[in-house]
C-alpha cells in the first residue's frame, strides 16, 4: 500500500505538494500517493488511519503534539527564497488590502471589515488575534470579522470589496502571485505579522521509523538533486529543512498569552 499524504494548506499549493510527494516516494523507495478528499479534516484522517503523512498548519501540529500519546512527528518544513525568511523555515501572516484602497497601516483598519479563513488557522486567525493583544488593540478593533472558509476566498473578498482587509498565509500569497501574476497588482501588504514556525510536513507515529526517516531525508535533500530542485523552483520553494518541536514554541507562547488574556475574538 502506498504511503498516503494529504495537504491541509492552500488549494493553490496542492499541485506542488503532489509533485513533492511523488518525487520523495521515488527517491526513498517507499511508494507514495496524495489524498484528494480531505473533507473529514486532518484530525479524523490521522486518527482513522486514512493518511500517514500531511502538510499542515503549525497550530494543528501543536495541538496533536500536546496529546497524551502524540499521534504525529515532524519530518521537515519548506524554506522560501525571499530575504525576509532569512533562509529559515518560517512564514508570516500578511495583512492585505486592495491596491487602490486608502489603507496604509494596520491602524488604518480600525472599524474595517476583516476576513480570515477559519478560526483553526494560525496565520488567518490566531496570529492576527495575538497581534491585536500585543499592540493593545483588543476589543472592538475591527468593525466586522468574517470567516471566508479559505485564504483563496479571503483574497477574492478583498479584491471584490466584500472585505477591506484579510490575513493571508505568506506562502499561499506568494504562490498565488506566482500562479496568477495579475494578483500582484490587485493587493498591497500593509503588515507582515511574524515570523513564526513554518507549516510542517508531519507523519503519523504509526508509520515505521524506516519510512519516516527515509521520506524525511528525501525531503531535506530535494534541493541537491536536479529533478527535486526543478520541482522546488516551480513551487517557489528554496528547500525543505529539518524542524524540531522547538520550532513551534512561538505558537505555544501566543496561545498561552491569548488564553491568559481571555482573548478569542477579532472584533
Amino acid at each position: 500500500m502506498p504511503i498516503r499524504f494529504a495537504s491541509f494548506l492552500g488549494d493553490n499549493a496542492f499541485a506542488f505538494y503532489r509533485e513533492v510527494v511523488i518525487h520523495i516516494g521515488e527517491v526513498s523507495g517507499f511508494p507514495t500517493e496524495m489524498a484528494t478528499d480531505v473533507s473529514a479534516g486532518m484530525e479524523a484522517l490521522f486518527n482513522e488511519g486514512r493518511i500517514e503523512a500531511a502538510f499542515g498548519c503549525g497550530l494543528h501540529y501543536v495541538w496533536k503534539a500536546a496529546e497524551a500519546a502524540p499521534a504525529v512527528r515532524l519530518m521537515a518544513a519548506p524554506v522560501l527564497p525571499a530575504a525576509r525568511y532569512n533562509d529559515q523555515p518560517v512564514y508570516f501572516s500578511d495583512i492585505i488590502v486592495r491596491d487602490d484602497s486608502p489603507y496604509q497601516t494596520f491602524e488604518d483598519l480600525r472599524g474595517a471589515t476583516f476576513a480570515y479563513n477559519q478560526r483553526a488557522s494560525f496565520s488567518g486567525y490566531v496570529l492576527p488575534l495575538y497581534y491585536l493583544l500585543k499592540t493593545g488593540r483588543s476589543g472592538g478593533f475591527f468593525g466586522k470579522a468574517l470567516a471566508s472558509g479559505s485564504h483563496a476566498v479571503s483574497m477574492d473578498w478583498v479584491e471584490n470589496g466584500q472585505a477591506d482587509a484579510a490575513a493571508i498565509d505568506s506562502v499561499v500569497l506568494e504562490m498565488e502571485v506566482n500562479q496568477r501574476p495579475h494578483r500582484a497588482s490587485a493587493f498591497r501588504v500593509i503588515e507582515g505579522l511574524g515570523p513564526a514556525g513554518m507549516p510542517p510536513v508531519m507523519s503519523a507515529t504509526q508509520l515505521s521509523d524506516e519510512a519516516h526517516f527515509r521520506l524525511a531525508h528525501s525531503l531535506v535533500t530535494m534541493h541537491e538533486q536536479p529533478q527535486g530542485k526543478a520541482i522546488l523552483a516551480r513551487g517557489g520553494v528554496r528547500r525543505f529543512a529539518p524542524v524540531t518541536d522547538r520550532n513551534y514554541d512561538d505558537i505555544r507562547q501566543m496561545l498561552r498569552a491569548l488564553k491568559e488574556a481571555g482573548q478569542s475574538e477579532l472584533c
